[in-house]
């Protein structure tokens, strides 16, 4: 037993000692290839980056809504007085024109108003001629009045001189005397009935006027049981049928003006400042296919819905062939999202960062506190990109650093004003911070560049 252990112990120690061996050498190994696989030291080994190509493009995404198309204007026919639906012209669908009748109230009961306003009033104007009558009868007895005053005054004076010159007594004077004085009360009286007369006539002709009136208010409410369009349009609603009885007020028919359409789109109030009234918006109905259509912002609400910050959009279309319905579904593109310009992914601005992408620092576009490098600080409409070079004597490629100047950013993407060409190739993620002329090795996320060339180029 002794001895078979010291007959294993050598092998034992032989293969642990060629286990400690091969690890070493892998760890003396490892270095080297993380020289030539990785990030280089003192710019010899390649890095990894995605690049992509500066294009021209929107810097807003386009604001496309969707909504549901209805006339531009809808209007309700009503009833105006209470009666049965003896009759309907029109059905859903039919057009109409302005003051068209479109159906009939039954007007048994309005007649029967009518006649009795219409015997009211001939009573009255009766009333009138009798009046009248009465007033020229008045004038008859005035007259006659005022003959037997004058002649009763003329044989008082007569008597009176008489009776000065002892022809005639004096008692006989004196009732000449009283006789005239009683033909000119007389006259009075007669004056009195013609204008209690007159005033007959003119209450006989204020009933005539009030009968008039009614009478005319009686018809015109008669006129009421017919059912007429307001406007020109289509029928798109029927809520009663023939025989229903219709009360004043109750909605019979619905018709629409289709001359335009109206869709309202709700946009959200951080879109708000890109829709302004009169504007010209692109709209496509899915149920006309591609046929493009071309509308206008009528109205943005001045009130956002409390709940959901959306704000009421108007968006008016002409349609003057009424080819367009009600309850159609509409896709109103109310922005572009405006010129094309060039641009490139804001990460491209940071790949010489520490921390910069994959990792962003945050840094905006190269204007943070120092890029670590001794370069100094850029301003906020500056910066600079790494462009990617084939490499010269057939090497692979490089990177070229390229001062820029930013314009407006937006939704990840920065408008480049000067300095790149549309079409170059920038690096946007790198494994590590690159340094003008490192070797790089695009990955397989990265766009292609053109067989006719790659890259490197002047500048605008």
């Amino acid at each position: 037993m002794s001895s078979l252990r010291n007959g294993r112990t050598p092998h034992l120690g032989r293969t642990v000692g060629l286990a400690l061996l091969l690890v070493l050498g892998a760890c003396a190994r490892e270095p080297e290839g993380g020289r030539q696989g990785g990030p280089g030291d003192g710019g010899q080994g390649t890095v990894a980056v995605d690049v992509k190509e500066a294009r021209r493009g929107q810097l807003r995404t386009p604001l496309t809504l969707v909504g549901t198309t209805q006339p531009v204007e809808q209007v309700a026919v009503r009833a105006r007085v209470e009666g049965h639906l003896e009759r309907l012209t029109v059905d859903v669908g039919d057009a109409v024109k302005e003051g068209q009748e479109l159906g009939r109230l039954s007007t048994a009961l309005l007649d029967a108003v009518v006649h009795q306003t219409e015997a009211g009033l001939a009573e009255a104007r009766s009333e009138v001629a009798s009046a009248e009558a009465g007033v020229a009868q008045a004038r008859s007895e005035l007259e006659q009045a005022r003959l037997a005053l004058a002649q009763a005054q003329v044989e008082a004076r007569r008597y009176q001189r008489l009776a000065q010159r002892g022809i005639a007594s004096r008692q006989e004077a004196e009732q000449r005397a009283t006789q005239a004085r009683t033909a000119q009360q007389a006259v009075r009286a007669a004056s009195g009935q013609v204008r209690t007369q007159r005033s007959l006539v003119s209450a006989a002709k204020a009933r005539v006027r009030a009968q008039s009136a009614l009478l005319a208010a009686a018809r015109e409410r008669r006129s009421f049981s017919s059912l007429r369009s307001p406007v020109d349009g289509h029928v798109v609603e029927r809520m009663h049928s023939l025989g229903d009885l219709v009360l004043a007020g109750n909605e019979v028919l619905r018709v629409g003006d289709f001359s335009q359409v109206e869709v309202v789109v709700s946009v959200s109030e951080l879109e708000l400042s890109r829709v302004k009234p009169g504007q010209r918006v692109a709209v496509r109905l899915d149920a006309f296919g591609d046929t493009p259509f071309t509308g206008t912002v009528a109205r943005v609400s001045p009130q956002a819905d409390p709940r959901s910050r959306l704000v009421p959009v108007e968006v008016v279309v002409d349609n003057p062939e009424g080819r367009i319905g009600s309850g159609l579904l509409a896709r109103v593109r109310l922005d572009n999202g405006g010129e094309a310009r060039l641009l490139v992914l804001e990460s491209a601005l940071r790949v010489d960062q520490p921390g910069g992408p994959g990792g962003l620092s945050g840094a905006q576009g190269g204007s943070g506190s120092g890029t670590g490098d001794g370069l100094p600080e850029a301003s906020p409409d500056k910066g600079r990109v790494f462009v990617v070079t084939n490499g010269a004597d057939g090497g692979g490629p490089r990177v070229e650093e390229r001062q820029v100047r930013l314009g407006a950013r937006a939704d990840g993407q920065v408008e480049i004003l000067s300095g790149l060409r549309e079409g170059e190739r920038v690096v946007v993620r790198s494994e590590r911070p690159l340094k003008p002329g490192t070797e790089v090795r695009p990955s397989a996320l990265s766009d292609v560049p053109e067989p006719e060339g790659g890259g490197g180029g002047g500048r605008e």
